[in-house]
C-alpha cells in the first residue's frame, strides 16, 4: 500500500480509523463522530475491504505495519 491514506480512505473513514487506533468501541466513535452505530459499521465494512482485512485489530495492525496516518 504504497499510496497516500488520503488518496486510499474518505475523510470520514480517516477520522473512523484515527477513532479505531485509539481502541473505541462502534459506540464510542458513533459519538465521537455524530453518526449512527450503524454508519460506523458501514465504513468499517469499507475501511477492511479497502485493507484487505476482516478485523478491527487486522486493520490496526494494517495501518501500523504500512505507517499510515503517522501525525
Amino acid at each position: 500500500m504504497n499510496a497516500k491514506p488520503e488518496n486510499i480512505f474518505s475523510e470520514k473513514e480517516i477520522k473512523i480509523i484515527r477513532l479505531l487506533e485509539k481502541g473505541l468501541s462502534n459506540k464510542t466513535i458513533s459519538e465521537r463522530c455524530n453518526i449512527s452505530e450503524n454508519t460506523v459499521k458501514y465504513h468499517l465494512k469499507n475501511i477492511y475491504k479497502k485493507l484487505g482485512v476482516h478485523s478491527r485489530l487486522q486493520a490496526v495492525r494494517r495501518i501500523n505495519k504500512n505507517n499510515l496516518f503517522i501525525n
